[in-house]
């Protein structure tokens, strides 16, 4: 996989990082598939590879309203009462906290990258996450102290692939979005960086859909990201 976004400047370098979370940071990306799949189920509502693919990356909120209008038909071919978009996401929110707590372990390179940014520079974590959940992660990882801010869902009016969860990140660090880099493994998260206006290094961890960034490397422990640090200064 290639680069789709044209590189910066030659002399361009970041004065500021954003990480997203889930499969960049910690691995809980199958889990929060089986939380998806777990919660339709219990709806009637069929969770395949093409649903797994076209969710990935969501906010929450976004999963729920796709369970609900799924779940709405099914439970109208049944002559059941159809659930509400509210009883959906609480469920959802519920399974996600039992599930996910479980396997809050970092991925291989994470935690010695943010840490070698933070060095130099303000450091957010940016997801799709509600606010909780990105709290309780944030923690587990003992990123706490080293990153300047998180950003959830739940602190802008849209997720991802939205712009606003990256807006809201490079204001709180006071810099301006060309001049931050966003690491991202998701097509949802790439976009919405590249949408407010971040540079974006593309860590697909083992994913094969298209990503929009600028640099790419296989994960955090590639020896690419190092190599792009050194180009940078860093």
């Amino acid at each position: 996989m290639k680069p789709s976004l044209p590189a910066p400047p030659a002399d361009w370098h970041p004065s500021a990082v954003v990480f997203d979370c889930d499969g960049v940071l910690m691995d809980t990306e199958t889990a929060w598939a089986g939380v998806q799949e777990r919660v339709a189920a219990d709806y009637g509502v069929e969770y395949n590879q093409a649903a797994h693919k076209q969710l990935m990356g969501l906010s929450a909120a976004d999963v729920a309203q796709w369970i609900t209008d799924r779940a709405g038909e099914v439970a109208e071919e049944q002559g059941r009462e159809k659930p509400s978009l509210s009883e959906v996401y609480d469920h959802l929110i519920e399974v996600e906290s039992e599930v996910v707590s479980s396997v809050l372990e970092p991925l291989p390179g994470a935690l010695e990258t943010v840490r070698a940014f933070a060095e130099r520079m303000p450091v957010a974590v940016a997801s799709n996450s509600t606010a909780q959940v990105l709290d309780r992660k944030v923690h587990a990882l003992g990123l706490d102290e080293v990153i300047t801010t998180w950003v959830s869902s739940d602190d802008v009016p849209h997720g991802k692939p939205a712009p606003d969860i990256y807006e809201e990140a490079v204001r709180r660090l006071g810099v301006d979005p060309d001049h931050a880099l966003a690491i991202e493994d998701s097509p949802a998260g790439t976009t919405a960086a590249s949408k407010a206006g971040l540079y974006v290094l593309g860590v697909p961890n083992g994913h094969d859909e298209p990503l929009a960034c600028h640099f790419i490397a296989d994960s955090l422990a590639d020896p690419r990201v190092r190599e792009f640090m050194t180009g940078w200064g860093l």
